[in-house]
């Protein structure tokens, strides 16, 4: 089934997995033993949105190191430097200071999957770069949610779980450094603001800021909710990887639906919806029906994680598709405002209220949205379904995905030197 992918992609994707599952772990470990250190909803948000603002600013500057080092080398330093902070988290639990080495986390973090995505930019051909993005999200998310589980097994009082965090980042370079690949070069299409931008698709990008309101909440604060609301350990775990596979499962038909009828009612409709099920998870929040939260939980991450996905089907609907791989930087930029800003939101609403206020924040920025794409339905005429694109599962980690998504033009890479020469060119 997995014959079509090249042997040259098996190491960074292999690489990503082994990654992402301690990266998945750390998240959450965080904000677990903020909470349990008794620190301010506040602070924890903060944390938060240090990490969002190092990993926009590591996608978008890192790609001038990585140019003049290599992407071996480049992995290897991202890496080890990863490893390093997840201990610190473990050495000196102060908020503050996890402020500032989330922020450089988020950094090493963008770096990291912009070395991954040129790699797979390079090793694939358009024939075979959509089967591969599917693959690449499956494992994304799929390694995000078995993090969540090792949270069951694990004290986050203690400092193990930093150091399996640790581990993950450490041993993630292994089937890189055994792997030579051409790198790419390629040519960078015309910048476009985030301004221009917004007067170009609207609807897209506001539903990517919302999009990146809601997940930086999702990520930073919900198991705090969780843990706050009495659920024990386990419960959190099992909880937050619910809302990642909810998201890898029902990303693909959701957008499938999205390719038949107009893109801005189905990203209304996931507005309402988020609306709806944190209303529900309110009221669940009083009942003992564990099942019900489950299933609510699950459905929230399938609508959340959807927006982004959706959202950039929706600006290639309304864009040229040469103008699409720039634009993906406004689209990834607008997301990081969002992911920002949201933690910061959302954790004052909780401090100073309750920790029910993160699912009033929810529905409100999914009613917002919804009322947004209403009104934009009556101010432009939707695209005809004969000229909308095929969607197709995205994640908001580098700019590269405008290169790696085989809706733009002219996706072939220009093959360039081996790993073993530093100075290359690769998509900016």
């Amino acid at each position: 089934m997995l014959a079509f992918i090249p042997p040259t992609v098996l190491s960074p994707l292999l690489s990503l997995l082994i990654f992402i599952v301690g990266h998945g772990l750390l998240s959450t470990l965080l904000t677990l033993r903020l909470n349990a250190e008794g620190v301010a909803a506040g602070w924890i948000g903060l944390v938060s949105s240090a990490y969002f603002a190092g990993l926009v600013i590591g996608a978008f500057v890192n790609v001038r190191l990585i140019r003049r080092i290599g992407h071996i080398r480049a992995y290897a330093a991202y890496a080890s430097l990863l490893a390093v902070l997840a201990l610190c988290h473990g050495l000196l639990v102060d908020p503050a200071i996890w402020s500032g080495l989330r922020l450089l986390g988020g950094f090493a973090t963008g770096g990291l999957f912009v070395v991954i995505e040129s790699w797979m930019l390079v090793s694939s051909s358009a024939a075979t770069r959509g089967r591969l993005l599917a693959v690449y999200m499956i494992l994304l998310y799929g390694g995000l949610a078995a993090g969540q589980w090792l949270l069951r097994y694990i004290d986050p009082l203690q400092l193990s779980p930093f150091a399996l965090a640790a581990i993950s980042a450490s041993l993630s370079v292994l089937p890189l450094a055994l792997t030579r690949v051409p790198l790419p070069q390629t040519e960078s299409g015309r910048n476009i603001s985030l301004l221009s931008l917004a007067r170009l698709t609207p609807s897209a990008v506001g539903s990517c800021f919302a999009s990146g309101l809601i997940l930086g909440g999702v990520y930073g604060l919900l198991p705090l909710y969780f843990a706050a609301n009495g659920r024990a350990l386990e419960a959190v775990a099992n909880l937050m990887a619910l809302v990642i596979l909810g998201g890898m499962l029902l990303q693909y038909p959701l957008g499938r639906l999205s390719d038949r009828v107009d893109r801005r009612r189905i990203l209304a409709a996931l507005g309402i919806g988020l609306l709806l099920l944190s209303l529900l998870m309110l009221l669940a929040s009083q009942l003992p029906w564990s099942t019900l939260r489950a299933s609510i939980i699950f459905l929230f991450g399938g609508l959340a994680f959807s927006l982004y996905p959706i959202s950039l089907s929706q600006a290639c609907d309304e864009l040229t598709p040469e103008q699409m791989v720039s634009a993906n930087q406004g689209m990834l930029l607008a997301y990081s405002l969002g992911s920002m800003t949201g933690p910061l939101l959302a954790s004052q609403a909780m401090q100073y209220t309750s920790t029910a206020a993160l699912f009033v924040y929810f529905a409100t920025c999914g009613g917002a949205l919804a009322l947004f794409l209403f009104w934009r339905q009556k101010q432009r005429l939707p695209v005809s379904a004969d000229n909308q694109q095929s969607y197709m599962p995205m994640a908001a980690n580098t700019p590269l995905a405008g290169e790696l998504d085989p809706r733009t033009p002219d996706s072939e890479p220009i093959t360039g030197h081996q790993e073993d020469e530093a100075e290359v060119d690769i998509p900016r």
